[in-house]
């Protein structure tokens, strides 16, 4: 069975993407296009290029014009119904392209031909028909991407969840056996972390998941002891940046399994965050051996999932990097000051 057309849906809201870059560029690029269609036809008199430069003027100023008074009116437009939306921003073509049709006629010609005029009109209706077409399809594909970048976050988002709840079940069942209030504290801790990896929200204050990651490293202290200790210094006065939840605590994750657990000795986590060139900066710094430099599977699973997520979210404004300094494993998250995606 032959695939069915599907026409692009005009109830999409047209007026956020037409007073974009792109929506303009895409103006642009259709009146030009006019321009040197009408120019270059058949059976036209003169220059071609002289044709050329007079219509792109015309329909550039029409386009131009024409685009500015919409987003002047884009608040009142906002309100308005989808296809009440699109027959005002007809209007306002139409409306423009006669006014200026006239106008032109007026001083060129120094006489009106209505005939003229309508065929503006008519060409104009045309090329607006044309842009709102493209435009509706830019927006179609720009809510597919919003839906997919959707479903891939969820995805990510649920990898990352089995994961701390393992070890942390782990961690609660030793301590049912040693010290049976810690466990129940240790609980009551898990429950807050479950709570906050569940919830329909993926994205948190960086003082909310600042305390989501101690209220994690409580519970592995019960299970380590005094074998480490982190160390805190929060410079950054934007603690009210958003970022995905659950992004710090994979990374403190990884910092205990495979820079405290391996070691020996009693080991330290510095947690460095500050402000740095409009970004946040978060620092995580842990002992690794010698035989550790190479990193392990899991490790690199959890740094791929957040650099994932943080790209879905902030693009190329948000980075994670991470060096090996003097047997210390460094991973510095960036995210920008401010984001509320």
């Amino acid at each position: 069975m032959a695939a069915r057309f599907k026409s692009p849906d005009l109830t999409s809201a047209l007026l956020p993407i037409m007073v974009t870059e792109r929506g303009v560029l895409a103006m642009l690029v259709t009146s030009q296009l006019l321009a040197a269609l009408l120019a270059f036809a058949p059976m036209s008199v003169g220059s071609a290029w002289e044709r050329l430069g007079l219509i792109s003027l015309f329909i550039h100023l029409v386009s131009t014009t024409s685009l500015a008074v919409v987003y002047g009116l884009k608040t009142q437009l906002s309100k308005l119904s989808s296809y009440s939306e699109i027959l005002i921003i007809l209007a306002i073509f139409q409306t423009n392209t006669l006014i200026l049709s006239l106008l032109s006629q007026h001083y060129i010609a120094d006489q009106i031909d209505w005939t003229i005029a309508t065929q503006h009109c008519l060409l104009g209706l045309g090329m607006q028909l044309f842009f709102i077409y493209l435009m509706s399809i830019y927006a179609e594909r720009v809510e597919t991407i919003k839906t997919l970048s959707k479903v891939e976050l969820d995805a990510l988002h649920a990898r990352i969840r089995p994961h701390f709840l393992n070890n942390s079940l782990n961690a609660i069942a030793e301590l049912t056996h040693v010290d049976p209030q810690a466990a129940e504290q240790a609980t009551l801790n898990l429950a807050r972390l479950s709570q906050a990896a569940i919830r329909t929200q993926q994205l948190t204050t960086l003082e909310d998941e600042i305390n989501l990651s101690k209220q994690y490293l409580a519970i592995e202290a019960w299970r380590f002891g005094d074998k480490f200790e982190v160390v805190w210094q929060v410079d950054s006065c934007n603690l009210i940046s958003q970022l995905p939840v659950l992004t710090m605590q994979p990374l403190l994750e990884n910092a205990v399994n495979y820079g405290i657990e391996p070691s020996g000795n009693r080991s330290q986590i510095d947690v460095l965050i500050i402000d740095a060139d409009e970004q946040i900066a978060i620092k995580i710094t842990n002992p690794i051996t010698h035989h550790d430099c190479n990193g392990h599977s899991g490790q690199g699973i959890a740094l791929s999932n957040i650099k994932a997520r943080i790209e879905l979210h902030f693009g190329n404004r948000a980075s994670l990097q991470t060096t090996i300094e003097q047997d210390k494993f460094v991973a510095e998250l960036r995210i920008p000051i401010g984001a509320k995606v």
